[in-house]
């Protein structure tokens, strides 16, 4: 499992371009930016420099767990990346966290 540290070196990378969103499932069917790769990153991106796996509370709730946690893993959106971020491994990196964090 990638740490928080890992995870937010990945996502730093993330050159906003959305070249991942076409390929992705959830992506297509729901049409909306928070379930695609570039939307869950981005909200990965977010939690963790505010604060998230460092003892803060940053108020986790449906709106931003949902979005993490619909991604299917199919790992289409990672040949679409020019940053060559890791997305599939990185979300579901996320996903472990949050569930560590949330059953304790």
């Amino acid at each position: 499992m990638m740490s928080i540290k890992e995870i937010h070196e990945e996502v730093k990378k993330c050159m906003y371009c959305g070249f991942c969103e076409f390929p992705c499932p959830t992506f297509n069917a729901l049409r909306s930016r928070a379930y695609g790769p570039r939307g869950r990153i981005n909200l990965i991106k977010a939690l963790i420099e505010n604060g998230f796996g460092q003892g803060k509370d940053v108020g986790l709730n449906s709106d931003v767990i949902n979005p993490i946690m619909t991604c299917l893993h199919c790992a289409a959106c990672d040949t679409q990346c020019p940053a060559g971020i890791r997305i599939a491994d990185v979300i579901h990196g996320f996903k472990a966290i949050i569930l560590e964090t949330i059953l304790k």
